[in-house]
């Protein structure tokens, strides 16, 4: 559904709940008007009422509402809306005196001219209360509708920001990997970029809402694959799977930059003692994905909680608030992040 349709059907709601008022407004002072009168005045004298009742709503609703009293005008709105209860009591009392007079009916209760035109003015009085009220109101919700959705825009132009950091990152590496099996003359050139097409696509085209557990697992399934296809020799880097089910949905290049960060400062290609490990596993408690990996090669620690980590704290404050556990042990020779995630 349209932005444009979903306006239009509001709007078609919004007239059918005023024009429902005040047919059920009308209907109620024809019953009231039927206890103490018969014959045509009832219709007549029911009409007159609703009609400047009308009048004053929406010159309440529409005018000094937001002229006046949103604009914290307040002496002047209370000024106007005493002169709109006096003209709109004054027009009721020559609809009336005309009706009483075309049907020669006298009224039932005794009460005084003044007494009427007080009763009548305080009528009128609370009724522009009446309509101030629910504009506010429904003033209001619309405010917050909008603040919702511009958080939630924010929201969005935040999280394609972040992607946006990580995406650059990983396809420089990507690329640098592919660069030096060309370098080396591989028959493994090929095969590389056919895995980072894969990436790619992934990346670019699938990544625009939330996708299944087994599309990033593909991701690093192809990611790793490409990784390895860099040395000729066996390196020390395992991805360990224990899901039952892959369909859960989840937030996409969540767990890339983790195996991104791993391999940066594990130092595999460096040291036959480098490793990294990658474990998976999908329960009735969530998502739970440990990575560890060794620390050779850098001379500065807290190199390793970079802006890549510092990206996937910030994506899952986002986007599962409460609903996730991001950990990291850390010491001289390995480094261990774990991150839960409720899928239910």
């Amino acid at each position: 559904m349209t932005k444009e349709t979903t306006e239009n059907r509001t709007k078609s709601i919004y007239c059918g709940i005023h024009l429902s008022f005040w047919i059920v407004a009308f209907n109620t002072v024809l019953y009231v008007v039927a206890l103490f009168a018969n014959g045509g005045y009832i219709i007549q004298r029911a009409l007159v009422l609703v009609v400047v009742n009308v009048l004053l709503f929406y010159a309440c609703y529409w005018w000094v509402v937001p002229a006046y009293i949103q604009q914290k005008r307040f002496k002047t709105a209370i000024a106007i809306i005493l002169l709109l209860a006096i003209a709109i009591t004054f027009l009721r009392t020559v609809g009336d005196r005309i009706l009483m007079g075309k049907f020669e009916w006298n009224p039932l209760y005794n009460f005084s001219a003044q007494g009427r035109l007080l009763v009548m003015l305080f009528g009128e009085l609370s009724f522009a209360v009446f309509a101030i009220l629910l504009r506010l109101a429904v003033s209001s919700y619309k405010d917050k509708r909008r603040m919702d959705e511009l958080k939630k825009l924010q929201l969005n132009t935040e999280l394609q920001f972040l992607k946006a950091q990580m995406n650059p990152h990983f396809l420089f590496n990507s690329i640098n990997n592919i660069y030096s099996l060309v370098l080396l003359r591989s028959d493994k050139a090929p095969q590389a970029l056919m895995k980072l097409s894969e990436l790619l696509r992934y990346s670019l085209y699938d990544c625009h809402g939330k996708v299944s557990l087994w599309q990033e697992m593909e991701a690093l399934d192809s990611y790793i694959e490409l990784f390895k296809l860099k040395y000729e020799e066996d390196i020390r880097l395992e991805f360990v799977k224990t899901v039952g089910d892959a369909g859960y949905q989840i937030e996409p290049l969540l767990l890339v930059p983790l195996l991104e960060n791993a391999l940066k400062y594990s130092g595999i290609g460096h040291s036959e003692e480098a490793f990294v490990l990658l474990k998976l596993s999908v329960g009735n408690n969530g998502l739970v994905f440990q990575i560890t990996n060794s620390k050779i090669g850098y001379s500065k620690p807290e190199e390793a909680s970079g802006i890549g980590l510092a990206n996937i704290r910030k994506r899952l404050q986002n986007i599962y608030p409460g609903q996730h556990v991001f950990d990291i042990i850390e010491n001289e020779h390995k480094f261990e992040a774990t991150l839960k995630i409720s899928l239910r």
